[in-house]
């Protein structure tokens, strides 16, 4: 008899880690955020916290594993961060070679360039606990993510999702240690939901306001591979003289 329960208790085990973890993985890649956008883009941001005038930065991005943020502030004109792959590299009129920079670099406030569109949850992160939940809105269902990479900036990511509409409510990242360091809320979506026209990010280490990001401009392009190169900058050059 012991033997049948045991039996039991494990197809029932398996049927579980078969069945339910499918439709939770297919409603994770649904509301990933950062797998909304389109491949190749240009997008310009308003950048702001508390009562500040807003700052603008553009995004070029191409494929997963190439950012560049060009700084769009009269005063910050020629400076750069370039995301390749894992590394972050800045690139400034006053530096004679590009500088190193870690991840976790803030762009602004509590931004950093993972915040920026890079994260992509359904294929960097497994789904270890899932929990369904109430709201004014309708269900929620909230995933409990672990990174696949020791290199992950975040280590976990507690994910919110509207369980109806597949759309992103918030995500709250951890540290390895299981500290809380950033907070996004998603306020509003654009209207074919291919990006989050406004968030709210949230340093929970530095405890200071919120910053605002703002959606100005979105065109899904193809990107020239010469505004990535790390050493030569004359793609970047010319993309400061004619802005585009």
């Amino acid at each position: 008899m012991r033997a049948q329960l045991w039996s039991v208790a494990l197809f029932s085990v398996l049927a579980c880690s078969v069945v339910v973890p499918q439709a939770q993985e297919s409603l994770l890649r649904r509301s990933d955020v950062g797998a909304f956008v389109p491949g190749a883009f240009r997008a310009r941001l308003a950048i702001s916290q508390g009562a500040e005038t807003p700052s603008e930065v553009e995004i070029w991005r191409s494929g997963a594993d190439r950012t560049l943020l060009r700084f769009l502030a009269e005063k910050e004109r020629g400076k750069f961060l370039l995301r390749r792959g894992a590394e972050l590299w800045l690139i400034a009129p006053t530096a004679k070679e590009p500088v190193r920079l870690s991840p976790s670099h803030r762009v602004y406030g509590a931004a950093t360039m993972d915040v920026l569109f890079a994260l992509r949850l359904a294929d960097d992160y497994r789904i270890d606990s899932v929990e369904i939940a109430t709201s004014p809105d309708g269900p929620l269902t909230i995933f409990e993510l672990r990174a696949l990479a020791d290199t992950a900036q975040y280590a976990e990511v507690r994910y919110a999702v509207r369980t109806e509409t597949a759309l992103p409510v918030n995500a709250l990242y951890r540290l390895r240690s299981g500290r809380a360091t950033t907070r996004v809320v998603f306020t509003r979506w654009n209207s074919d939901r291919r990006y989050a026209r406004s968030v709210e990010v949230t340093d929970l280490l530095r405890k200071g306001a919120a910053t605002r990001i703002e959606v100005l401009e979105f065109d899904e392009r193809t990107v020239p591979e010469p505004l990535f190169d790390l050493r030569d900058g004359s793609a970047r050059r010319d993309l400061e003289r004619t802005g585009r």
